[in-house]
């Protein structure tokens, strides 16, 4: 298996060279860059994607599964002019699209990301950031679940952002985490200059006092964080698995979804599915079209 990145990036959509008769797969825009995100393609070749936390159902425009089917709901996608919007895209959407597309034979996914210009904090100057309501708490996602509480789980990876509380949950609900091989990830370097700071800091406590790994990859290379999982995934021993959280910047979570749809025997999924707030962010930064190369040979 090997998996290749390529990644065009600019300060607009016309400067990606984005497949001209593509097929937006999208979620719900919240803010100034999902709404230029969505725009960039006509509407009438966009398809929303919603999943359903509560009984793990995909929808795909106005047609819904169950998620471990969601190859039915995207067989008759022409995977080479689909792009994923990720942007929009939750998580738990963004991982059930790539698995579906590449186990239909697609050898590339194409993925749409837009950095924001700023994030919303909670005061003005402040070093606390409004992005989520609080989470659900850790559910599995089909065709990715993982069982924590087995010894086959030797080693996991944490991608971490600005939200501290995510990762203070996990440990709290999941205890024996911090008896495996843990690595917590942060984006270095970040979207702007001081933003590693407003993540490291919140997550101090955590660090000290459960004994964790510290480890980087740059915030938005989804090639960085997928070579930071493949040291972790080599180093297992045989027959044990590993689980990856990407609660942290969106290109780290596309390189998890990647991850995950390529290694189903050695990975599982920890995701907590918050709920984002609207106007989360403003304005935009760069834009990045991410193409990821799978061959199977």
């Amino acid at each position: 298996m090997r998996v290749r990145f390529l990644s065009r990036s600019g300060t607009s959509a016309a400067e990606l060279a984005l497949p001209e008769d593509r097929t937006l797969l999208h979620g719900e825009p919240l803010d100034d860059r999902g709404q230029l995100a969505c725009a960039c393609t006509p509407e009438t070749a966009r398809v929303k994607l919603v999943y359903g936390v509560e009984d793990m159902s995909l929808t795909v425009g106005t047609k819904a599964k169950s998620s471990d089917l969601a190859s039915e709901l995207l067989h008759d996608f022409d995977g080479d002019k689909v792009v994923l919007e990720a942007t929009t895209l939750g998580f738990a959407e963004l991982f059930c699209a790539t698995r579906a597309l590449l186990a239909s034979g697609a050898k590339s996914v194409n993925i749409l990301y837009v950095e924001p210009a700023l994030y919303q904090r909670a005061s003005p100057g402040g070093d606390q950031f409004i992005l989520s309501e609080p989470t659900r708490g850790y559910t599995p996602i089909p065709n990715a679940i993982v069982d924590l509480t087995s010894d086959e789980i030797e080693a996991g990876v944490f991608f971490l952002g600005f939200e501290p509380e995510r990762l203070d949950r996990a440990l709290e609900e999941h205890q024996m985490i911090a008896s495996k091989d843990v690595k917590l990830v942060f984006g270095i370097p970040a979207y702007h200059p001081g933003w590693e700071l407003d993540a490291i800091v919140p997550h101090l406590p955590a660090l000290v006092q459960h004994g964790l790994q510290l480890d980087y990859c740059s915030a938005n290379d989804p090639e960085s964080a997928f070579e930071c999982l493949e040291r972790t995934r080599v180093a297992l021993s045989e027959d044990k698995r590993m689980f990856v959280a990407p609660i942290g910047p969106k290109p780290c979570g596309i390189a998890s979804a990647i991850f995950a749809s390529v290694y189903p025997e050695q990975v599982g999924l920890l995701f907590d599915h918050p709920r984002r707030k609207n106007k989360r962010s403003t304005g935009t930064n760069l834009w990045h079209l991410f193409t990821v190369m799978v061959d199977r040979s």
